[in-house]
């Protein structure tokens, strides 16, 4: 079901299919370390696209991350994260994150999304705020919270936290 509230900020959005620019967006991630610390990394944005409807109201969005890019600043780590106890890089090099139609609210969007990595799909509710609306040019900030349990990595969770929070700096491009 398509959101039908037409925002002001949204509404004058070009309708038709926005392109993510990788170079242009950055996806960061925060996740409990052990039983005090965080561990904080990126993960590269390859692609996507999101395609906007009347009003501003987003019909879909699809984003590829690169899982050989993880980098949390510790090169033994990163390289254990892409085995396949915990993302499976070899397997799985991208994780997906789709997105069917957005309830729209004033700042931006809220949607529930398809996160797809190490070969299992697991929802996601993310909050899409605006950030800079431009005619040609758009950037979101994108915030959520995974159960990486769902995600079957077979790490125990009192060595790595249950939840990863999310948030992706976008920039989107007519």
């Amino acid at each position: 079901m398509r959101p039908e509230v037409a925002l002001p900020a949204l509404g004058h959005l070009a309708r038709g299919t926005w392109a993510i620019a990788p170079a242009e967006s950055t996806a960061r991630f925060r996740v409990r370390d052990k039983l005090v610390g965080t561990t904080s990394g990126s993960i590269p944005v390859r692609s996507g696209t999101v395609r906007l409807g009347a009003g501003g109201a987003v019909e879909d969005a699809r984003v590829e991350l690169d899982v050989a890019g993880i980098d949390t600043g510790n090169r033994h780590r990163d390289r254990d994260l892409r085995k396949p106890r915990f993302l499976a890089a070899d397997e799985h090099p991208v994780i997906v994150v789709q997105s069917g139609p957005a309830a729209a609210r004033p700042d931006g969007w809220r949607m529930t999304a398809t996160l797809t990595a190490r070969g299992a799909a697991v929802p996601v509710e993310l909050a899409v705020t605006i950030v800079e609306i431009g005619e040609v040019r758009v950037r979101v900030r994108v915030t959520g919270r995974l159960d990486r349990t769902d995600l079957g990595m077979g790490v125990p969770t009192f060595v790595v936290g249950r939840m990863i929070d999310i948030d992706v700096d976008v920039v989107l491009r007519r």
